[in-house]
């Protein structure tokens, strides 16, 4: 019932806030309860039932008559689509989702192979007393390069595709309420896979960590260490991919429909951070780089990039409160 009160809000948020308007919200709402407790009481899902209510109260448009609104969802819709630099459409939508589901495997693969590429490293410096340290750097980097490289052209490739949908992240857009309800509808479809994928990605990077405590605990091996951390990167590796895959859809279907991160509000402090972004994490690479070569030792300096990592969403969350600020 959560989501058919948020479909709800959203239905009347372009609305002036007249007496009539928050009648006819009213009056709708009710429509919309009653319905939904009468398909659950017949048996349906949850979900179903929240999709055949929106599917057959989520047009305001179609209703606003109905509710004797007609002349202010017409005004309420000219001011909406006027004050938005960009219409998009239901071909650029479905295009747009098309376009993210083919891209974002690779993606997700291409960040799993980032995380994956310093293992040979630790296979390799584990065996340190077996080995010259000259082949550790061999063996170890050349790989770590070697799959960093490929991943930046994952990235690379699969970035370009989605260049013309940028504007969905940075502008803000108008929709018109057909597709807003089919937005609806596959947004209440894809939650429970959603929510599978992102709780079995979190449980893999939780799981991780198991062995190298483990082992650490009952043995001095730096080999058994360096296997268990190899794991751990592993693993991580894998539910990065869930956790990228498994969410994606719904990212997307939060862009068009502008909520969540991808509010007009969010949009503006997001070209803040961007550039700030630029700066940091360009300083970063060359502070991880001075410092691995320095100390050649590439097995501990990765640790830099979790750090980076925490410390940018911080960064963003002080570029948002200075953006909203400003305003």
């Amino acid at each position: 019932m959560e989501t058919i009160l948020s479909y709800l809000d959203n239905m009347f948020s372009h609305m002036p806030k007249t007496p009539e308007v928050l009648r006819a919200k009213k009056e709708l709402g009710a429509m919309m309860e009653d319905k939904y407790n009468q398909l659950v009481s017949e048996g349906k899902k949850e979900n179903e039932a929240v999709g055949i209510v929106i599917s057959e109260f989520g047009d305001l448009e179609e209703l606003a008559e109905s509710l004797g609104l007609k002349s202010q969802a017409e005004e309420g819709m000219g001011i909406k689509s006027e004050t938005c630099v960009k219409t998009v459409n239901m071909e650029e939508a479905e295009a747009y989702l098309e376009t993210s589901k083919n891209t974002i495997k690779w993606i997700a693969l291409g960040v799993a192979l980032c995380i994956c590429s310093p293992t040979l490293l630790f296979f390799w410096g584990g065996l340190e007393s077996k080995v010259s340290e000259a082949a550790i750097v061999c063996f170890g980097l050349i790989p770590l390069f070697v799959m960093v490289g490929i991943a930046v052209g994952l990235f690379i490739y699969n970035g370009t595709k989605m260049e013309r949908f940028e504007y969905l992240e940075k502008e803000p857009i108008w929709i018109d309420s057909a597709l807003e309800k089919k937005l609806r509808q596959m947004e209440i479809e894809e939650n429970p896979a959603a929510t599978v994928k992102l709780i079995v990605g979190i449980m893999f990077c939780i799981f991780s960590v198991i062995p190298l405590l483990i082992l650490g605990s009952i043995t001095d091996s730096d080999f058994m260490c360096s296997m268990a951390m190899i794991f751990l990167l592993f693993c991580v590796a894998v539910g990065v991919f869930f956790i990228i895959v498994g969410t994606n859809r719904r990212e997307c279907i939060k862009k068009l429909l502008q909520e969540g991160d991808y509010t007009k509000k969010n949009k503006k402090a997001g070209k803040l951070i961007d550039v700030v972004a630029g700066i940091y994490w360009t300083v970063m690479v060359a502070v991880y780089l001075g410092w691995s070569f320095y100390t050649m030792q590439w097995g501990i300096t990765w640790i830099i990039w979790p750090v980076a990592g925490v410390l940018f969403g911080a960064i963003a969350v002080i570029c948002k409160a200075v953006s909203q600020s400003a305003e």
